[in-house]
């Protein structure tokens, strides 16, 4: 190309076709005058947190906790590995046993598929372990002390799951029939057969 081009000015030359012309003069700079001292420059929207993390403000049990969480990090991660929490099992880690089992306004969802990243805009979450009053038998809540008294729990996996699961179901039906119990409990597996 380069030797192209140069042939072609260089015909272009002898043939007398070019023309010399001048420099264009360059375009004025204009200055803009910088804002006063006294005012502030408007805050920028930029995070300074890598584009895979977020800051959350998740409400569980009642009390908020702000964290900053990466985006690919389940509720049940950020539960058990940043607030130290074991209102939840991890048992399968696909959402098909319920041994993760927590309510998101109500609702029972396997905290182990939720994205923690996705709340922190006033969801309720509500755990196990914001269920009861305390440590002893007498503090604890009904559905948690049916569970204990009648030995509903083998090696414990799966007890909170459905400790949960059962606590949605009777916060919407305090009569439920055994087809409406099966329904509500299928998605909570025992892995020790205890249920």
């Amino acid at each position: 190309v380069g030797a192209g081009a140069g042939l072609v000015v260089g015909a272009a030359g002898a043939a007398g076709v070019l023309a010399v012309t001048t420099p264009a003069k360059p375009a004025e700079v204009v200055k803009v005058a910088e804002p006063p001292a006294a005012v502030a420059p408007v805050a920028q929207a930029v995070s300074d947190l890598p584009p895979t993390m977020r800051r959350v403000t998740l409400n569980i049990n009642g009390k908020k906790h702000d964290v900053t969480v990466d985006v690919r990090m389940s509720l049940w991660e950020v539960m058990t590995y940043e607030l130290g929490m074991a209102g939840a099992n991890l048992g399968c880690d696909r959402a098909q046993c319920g041994a993760c089992t927590v309510l998101l306004d109500g609702r029972g969802v396997n905290s182990c598929a939720v994205l923690a990243a996705r709340l922190g805009r006033g969801q309720k979450i509500l755990t196990v372990e914001g269920l009861g009053k305390g440590n002893r038998v007498e503090d604890l809540h009904p559905i948690q002390r049916a569970y204990w008294q009648e030995g509903a729990l083998q090696c414990g996996l799966c007890t909170r799951g459905l400790i949960m699961s059962t606590y949605a179901l009777l916060s919407t039906n305090l009569s439920p029939s055994e087809d409406q119990v099966r329904d509500a409990l299928a998605g909570n597996i025992c892995r020790c057969s205890e249920y």
